[in-house]
C-alpha cells in the first residue's frame, strides 16, 4: 500500500464514509496527523500472564482466554449483572463481571477468544478481573503497558484503534516534521516517528513517559505563549481610567448594605487602584464559599458606573443572574444606574446607555447581535463554568474593557499559573461576621432513613432544607429528583426545581421556598450557585459520590448563611472526594486535594476550563516542566 500523507483526510482509510468522517471531525480529527496526535490519556504498567496466579492478585494484568459461559442476573434496585467465565490460555479460569449492561449477555458466546486487562482479584474461591477492559478482537497489544485513549462520541474503540494502527503502519514519516521547540528546551526534542511510536506502541512505561514529556512540553509552550500574548496585548493597549477618590469610595461603600470584612475592603481597594489605569485591569478574584465576592465585584462595578461606563456581569445560570439583578437593583434603588437582566428566557429589550448601565446575564450576553454600548468592565462569575473563548467573546464587545474574573472554586497555584497567567490574583479568605464554616458528614446510602430524620428535625426547628440529586431522572430512577421529591412530599412541604423547567416555573418554586411556603427544596445542581436562603440549615446530597469536590463544596455553601449553623449530609459511598470534603472546610485545601485526586484535566471540566486541548500535560506532576517552559517562552518573547 502507498504511504499515507499526514495531511490526507481520514476518508483515505477503509471504513470511513461521510457520516463517520463528520463524527471524527466533530472531535477535531480530520487528517491522518490528527489521528496520530490522538494521544493516550494514561499509560500504566501491567503483567502479561498466561494464567491467573495468587502472586498477581491486586495487580493490573493482561490475560487471554476462551469464553466458557455467560450468564446474567438481576440485583435489587433494578441493577443487572452479567458474568462471563473464561478459560485462560495457560490453564486455570477467571471471571469478568459487568454491571448494568444486560445487552452484553448476547455479546460473548462460548468459544470466543478475547484479551482482558484489569485488576486481578480472588473472590468466592475464583479469580476475577475487576474493572475489566475487554480489548477489541482484532487488536493485538504489544508490551506490558495499558493505554487508555479519549473516547470519540459515536465511534467504537475497536474501529478507532484499527484506524490508528493503519496510520502508524503506513504514515509517510518523511513528510512529518514537528515545529522546533523554543531555545532552552532542546533536551526534550526528538523525531516525530520515534515520539509517536513511543506514545502509541511503547514497550515499557519509561519509553512512553519520555515521549509524553515531549508532548507535554509542546502543550505547555502553546499555553504560555497564548497567556503571554494576552498579557502583552493588555499592557500595550490603553484603557479608560476610572479613578476612585475618597469621596467616591465612601459613596460606593454606602450603597452596599453589608459590613465588609477586612479582606473585602482590601480587595475593593486593590481593584479600584487597577481601574485607575493606565492599562486595562485583569484580575482573578478567588474567594471561598461565603467570603463575599459579589459585594467586592459590585464595588468595582460602581466605580465604573459612577463615571458613565457600562458593566456586563456574566453568570453561569439564570437563577444566579436573576438573583444578582434583584439584589443589586435593591442596593441601587434611587440611583441613576439602570440594572438590566439578559438571559435566554428574558432578553433585554433596551440597552441604550444614556444612563449608566449594569447588565446581568448568562450566555445570552455572548450573542453576536447583542451590542453593549460603552462596555468598560466585564465581570465573569464562576469562571470555571465558561471557556476562555467565551470570556474573550464578551471582552471583544468593548474597547479593551477592564476584566474581573471570579471563582468560588479556589484554583491551585499550578492551574492558576496556566489558565490565568495573564491575570493578577486577589484572594478572599475571611468570612463576614456570623458566617461559619459548614461541616459535612458522610452517610451510607442504606442509612437514608437517618437523613429523613435529619430533614424532619431541621423543619421542626423552622429551618429550610435543600435536597440535591445528581439527575432529573424519571419517576422510577434511583437518585433522580422526580423520585426523591415524590417520596419526601409525602412527609414534608416540598418544592421541585431542575433545569428542564421553564424559568417562570423555577422562579415560582424558589419564591415559595424563600417565603416559607415550602420547607424542603429538591433539585439538581441548578441549586449549586445563586440560591440564597438565610434560613436554610441543612443540605442533603443524594449519591454524593457522583459529584466532584468543587460541586460538593459549593452545595454546602447554600446553608448556614443566617444566624444558625449549617450542616451537609453526603449520602452514598465514602469515596476520596467525599472524604476530602468531610475532612476540611477550606476551599483552597480542597482545590489542591481535587487536583491530586482527579488530575488537571477533570478538575474544572475540560471543555469549560480551557484544558480541552491538553492530552499529555498534567500541571501537578509536570510542575517542573511548566516552570522550565514558562522561563523559555518568556525569554523568547512570548512567541512560539
Amino acid at each position: 500500500m502507498a504511504p499515507l500523507d499526514p495531511s490526507a483526510p481520514l476518508s483515505v482509510l477503509g471504513g470511513i464514509g461521510p457520516r463517520t468522517a463528520a463524527r471524527l471531525a466533530a472531535a477535531g480529527l480530520r487528517t491522518v496527523l490528527d489521528l496520530l496526535l490522538l494521544l493516550p490519556r494514561r499509560c500504566r504498567a501491567l503483567r502479561e500472564l498466561d494464567a491467573p496466579t495468587e502472586a498477581a492478585v491486586g495487580e493490573l494484568v493482561r490475560l487471554r482466554g476462551t469464553v466458557t459461559a455467560c450468564r446474567s442476573a438481576w440485583l435489587p434496585g433494578r441493577r443487572s449483572l452479567v458474568t462471563v467465565s473464561f478459560a485462560a490460555s495457560g490453564g486455570g479460569a477467571f471471571d469478568v463481571q459487568f454491571f448494568n449492561q444486560p445487552w452484553l449477555r448476547k455479546t460473548y458466546s462460548p468459544g470466543q477468544e478475547r484479551t482482558i486487562e484489569g485488576t486481578l482479584q480472588w473472590r468466592a474461591r475464583r479469580f476475577c478481573v475487576h474493572q475489566a477492559r475487554v480489548l477489541p478482537a482484532a487488536l493485538t497489544p504489544a508490551g506490558e503497558v495499558q493505554l487508555r485513549y479519549p473516547e470519540v462520541e459515536g465511534i467504537g474503540a475497536a474501529r478507532l484503534q484499527r484506524w490508528l494502527a493503519a496510520c502508524l503502519d503506513r504514515a509517510d514519516w518523511a513528510r512529518l516534521d514537528l515545529p522546533p521547540l523554543p531555545r532552552g528546551l532542546e533536551a526534550h526534542d526528538g523525531s516525530a516517528a520515534d515520539l509517536l511510536r513511543a506514545m502509541h506502541r511503547p514497550a515499557t512505561v519509561a519509553e512512553h513517559e519520555r515521549a509524553r514529556r515531549h508532548f507535554a512540553v509542546r502543550e505547555a509552550v502553546a499555553l504560555f505563549a497564548a497567556v503571554d500574548r494576552a498579557a502583552r496585548a493588555r499592557a500595550a493597549r490603553p484603557a479608560q481610567a476610572f479613578p476612585v477618590d475618597a469621596a467616591l469610595a465612601a459613596r460606593i461603600l454606602a450603597r452596599i448594605p453589608l459590613a465588609l470584612t477586612g479582606d473585602q475592603r482590601a480587595a475593593a481597594a486593590a481593584l479600584w487602584q487597577r481601574l485607575a489605569g493606565p492599562r486595562a485591569m485583569g484580575v482573578l478574584l478567588q474567594g471561598d464559599v461565603g467570603t463575599g465576592k459579589t459585594a467586592v465585584a459590585i464595588a468595582a462595578a460602581l466605580a465604573v458606573l459612577a463615571r458613565g461606563g457600562t458593566v456586563a456581569f456574566l453568570a453561569p445560570t439564570e437563577l444566579l443572574a436573576e438573583q444578582h439583578a434583584a439584589v443589586v437593583a435593591r442596593w441601587l434603588h434611587g440611583s441613576e444606574v439602570r440594572v438590566v437582566l439578559c438571559t435566554s428566557s428574558q432578553r433585554a429589550a433596551d440597552l441604550d446607555a444614556s444612563a449608566p448601565l449594569l447588565v446581568f446575564g448568562t450566555h445570552a450576553l455572548l450573542a453576536a447581535g447583542l451590542a453593549l454600548p460603552r462596555l468598560s468592565l466585564v465581570v465573569v462569575d464562576e469562571q470555571h463554568r465558561f471557556g476562555v473563548a467565551q470570556r474573550m467573546a464578551l471582552v471583544h464587545k468593548g474597547d479593551n474593557p477592564h476584566v474581573l474574573v471570579m471563582t468560588a472554586t479556589p484554583i491551585p497555584r499550578t492551574l492558576a499559573l496556566v489558565l490565568f497567567g495573564d491575570l493578577d490574583a486577589v484572594a478572599l479568605r475571611q468570612r463576614p461576621p456570623g458566617r461559619r464554616a459548614v461541616r459535612a458528614f458522610q452517610l451510607p446510602a442504606e442509612r437514608w432513613s437517618r437523613a429523613v430524620r435529619s430533614i424532619d428535625r431541621a423543619v421542626r426547628r423552622r429551618g429550610r432544607v435543600f435536597v440535591v440529586c445528581p439527575a432529573v431522572g424519571e419517576e422510577g430512577e434511583k437518585g433522580g429528583v422526580v423520585r426523591v421529591h415524590a417520596a419526601l412530599a409525602q412527609r414534608f412541604r416540598c418544592g421541585l426545581v431542575h433545569g428542564r423547567q421553564k424559568a417562570a416555573e423555577r422562579r415560582a418554586v424558589l419564591a415559595s421556598f424563600r417565603d416559607g411556603v415550602t420547607d424542603v427544596l429538591v433539585g439538581t445542581t441548578v441549586l449549586e450557585v445563586g440560591v440564597d436562603v438565610p434560613d436554610a440549615t441543612l443540605v442533603v446530597v443524594v449519591a454524593a459520590h457522583r459529584f466532584g469536590i468543587a460541586t460538593l463544596h459549593q452545595l454546602r455553601g447554600r446553608v448556614g448563611r443566617g444566624a444558625r449553623r449549617g450542616i451537609a449530609l453526603l449520602c452514598g459511598p465514602r469515596t476520596e472526594r467525599v472524604a476530602a470534603v468531610c475532612r476540611t472546610t477550606d476551599g483552597f485545601e480542597l482545590a489542591e486535594a481535587d487536583l491530586a485526586i482527579r488530575g488537571s484535566g477533570e478538575l474544572l471540566g475540560t471543555a469549560q476550563s480551557g484544558f480541552a486541548d491538553l492530552r499529555s500535560l498534567d500541571p501537578v506532576d509536570d510542575l517542573d516542566l511548566l516552570l522550565e517552559v514558562r522561563k523559555a517562552v518568556q525569554a523568547a518573547g512570548g512567541g512560539a
